[in-house]
């Protein structure tokens, strides 16, 4: 496991949300003056660098960014001026510096993008910028990826957005001396955007909807990236110096890293697993680069790494690299769709299709199942991969020669309709492979011979000896795993983990349109609420359920949709013109929600994330976020 030393416990969930200021510009939500910037006495300075904070009056404050899932194939913008304010009313710049950051590469993980030093203490709110100046949004429109302009409400282009983040006064983050705090922000595309795809060129209305949490309520794999500093095979670690989004230099902090026995590593073109992959590590010089991934435990206040990359391993060190799926196989040919593309000196772009060659002397890789043995005939149409070689660009377009690289298959997500369960496997009607309509998938090849190539309306995983509840036909299903090598289907894909959407994962979005008489809420209690489906002459309302790529029209269902609280506490949000409310009791958020209401506010969007059951029509929600508009004038 890897272990960021001691992560602040707290007791209960945290929930702090970033609200639109102003274009160029922050401004305090409840319409207050900036706070005064408290001078520091120059002894209690708080310098962020890779080597273990010792100063007693300063902390570490562990940031994360991930994202929920929305429409996009690319979502690149620069995030820049993080800055958080401390109860003093001291400002503490924890990522000074303008970072690319493409946001759809964090749907399935986290990133850890600073280990700051900090000053010890309480803090209050704090401000992030996103600049669209150069932006590469791309949206998939009939199967093939599309260029998208940014627009804000009043359909003006989006140029920079200055969000501020308020912390609710009863959950402050708390960054205490030699116990850091870990923040979590998800820039939730889902909430966020309105994407018009009848618009030439298509158009995304945008108004941002950031969360950031304390103890975050849903565990997603983290990714740690930097140069090695040292290892330390006796305490079972080694140090990195932090370095995100593909950066090579910079004062992002440094973080101790944990293994164990489970660890796999990949080091250059060597696999290991455990104690042998860190006493590889202990023989790579300084600065060598890294990635690591693992899961955080809330309870042990540590990160457990599931693997570790190093080396010429890592996508961009010696090597060019190519992210995406494989969508036709033609020999040695593969067709990789949604690539980012990172060359050697860490400018990453995006391409919608590239070519890679392979051949025989290809190294292949399977994280997490190091022990299988594994060849270029393990590449088959739908596996997600990392391909490591040499780019160049031709008239047609990019290709990348891997025959004297590699490729890593990771870990690749399918959703669909279960069809039929026997046990060992699971039949599903596809929806999507890696978010992509199964349409642009060429599946010829795939099968024994061609009367058993995959076929999306009947796509077979194998899920022996897995741990699942029983799906019912017409379940909406997501697997992830490897798919089955190339040319010998059945099964089309070997299942790492089933999950139902009847149990989480399941996104709601209403987005009611605007006049005095849309009501949005049939029933409003302290044990949830029931939607209204409302349409008026000159407007249609947005009401779609989300799982995985199954976008299921609201009024579909017999019976209203009803959404309720999953657990006794989760995070329930309320955005009005100038302030955000953030609540983890559904009865206190249904409260303030009606008196609200009572006031006259109208309710314009719901956003909501959770487990669905087609039964009884309701979405029981982690998260529910409410934006509200002021009442009409008479």
């Amino acid at each position: 496991m890897f272990k960021f030393d001691s992560i602040i416990k707290t007791s209960c969930l945290s929930a702090f949300l970033l609200t639109l200021a102003a274009c160029g510009g922050g401004s305090s939500t409840d319409g207050g003056t900036e706070p005064p910037v408290a001078e520091q006495p120059e002894s209690s300075l708080c310098v962020t660098g890779d080597a273990e904070n010792t100063n007693s009056d300063c902390g570490t404050l562990l940031l994360g960014i991930t994202d929920a899932d929305g429409d996009f194939l690319n979502y690149s913008v620069n995030v820049s001026g993080i800055e958080m304010v401390r109860i003093d009313g001291t400002r503490v710049a924890v990522m000074p510096t303008s970072e690319t950051v493409n946001f759809v590469d964090y749907i399935e993980l986290s990133e850890l993008v600073t280990a700051a030093t900090v000053p010890a203490g309480v803090y209050t709110s704090g401000t992030i910028t996103v600049d669209y100046s150069n932006a590469d949004i791309q949206v998939e429109k009939d199967g093939a990826a599309q260029p998208a302009d940014m627009i804000d409400e009043d359909g003006n282009p989006l140029i920079s957005q200055t969000l501020e983040l308020q912390f609710d006064e009863d959950n402050r983050l708390i960054v205490a001396r030699n116990r850091p705090a870990l923040l979590e922000i998800d820039f939730n595309l889902a909430a966020s955007h309105t994407v018009d795809l009848t618009a030439e060129p298509i158009e995304v209305m945008t108004e941002p909807y950031l969360i950031a949490e304390i103890d975050p309520v849903e565990s997603k794999e983290f990714r740690v990236r930097g140069p090695l500093i040292s290892v330390d095979a006796e305490a079972s670690n080694f140090r990195i110096a932090v370095r995100p989004f593909h950066r090579q230099a910079g004062r992002f902090g440094g973080v101790n890293v944990q293994v164990d026995e489970e660890t796999n590593f990949t080091i250059g073109d060597a696999a290991y697993v455990g104690e042998e992959g860190l006493l590889a590590m202990a023989e790579l010089d300084q600065g060598t680069p890294t990635v690591t991934f693992g899961l955080f435990d809330r309870n042990a206040d540590s990160f457990t790494a599931i693997a570790v990359l190093a080396g010429s391993a890592v996508p961009g060190a010696d090597k060019d690299a190519a992210r995406g799926v494989i969508v036709a196989r033609d020999g040695n040919t593969l067709t990789v769709k949604g690539a980012s593309l990172i060359r050697q000196d860490n400018d990453v772009t995006f391409s919608d299709e590239v070519q890679v060659l392979i051949a025989d002397t290809t190294n292949v890789y399977k994280p997490r199942r190091l022990a299988d043995e594994v060849t270029i005939a393990d590449l088959s149409v739908g596996q997600a991969v990392t391909v490591l070689g040499e780019i160049s660009e031709t008239d047609s377009g990019a290709i990348i020669d891997a025959t004297a690289g590699a490729v890593k298959m990771r870990i690749t997500s399918a959703s669909g309709h279960a069809v039929d369960m026997d046990g060992e496997y699971l039949t599903m009607a596809l929806q999507a492979i890696q978010g992509r309509n199964p349409e642009v998938y060429n599946f010829a090849g795939t099968g024994i011979d061609e009367t058993f190539d995959a076929t999306p309306d009947a796509y077979e995983v194998a899920t022996d000896n897995l741990m699942m509840s029983i799906a019912d036909a017409g379940d909406p299903i997501r697997v992830t795993g490897f798919v089955s090598p190339f040319g010998s289907a059945p099964a089309d894909f070997d299942a790492v983990t089933v999950i139902n959407y009847a149990e989480s994962r399941s996104q709601l979005v209403a987005n009611w349109p605007t006049g005095d008489d849309v009501v949005a809420l049939a029933e409003l209690s302290s044990e949830g609420l029931t939607l209204n489906i409302v349409n008026t002459e000159t407007e249609d309302g947005v009401y779609k359920l989300i799982q995985g790529g199954i976008r299921t029209d609201l009024a579909s269902f017999e019976q209203a949709v009803q959404v309720s609280p999953l657990f006794e506490r989760g995070i329930y949000t309320l955005r009005s013109p100038g302030t955000v409310q953030a609540f983890s009791d559904f009865a206190d958020f249904a409260a303030e929600l009606q008196q609200k209401l009572d006031e006259g506010m109208t309710i314009d969007l719901m956003h909501a994330t959770g487990g669905f059951s087609t039964d009884s029509v309701t979405l029981s929600a982690l998260k529910l976020h409410v934006r509200l508009d002021e009442a009409a004038s008479e």
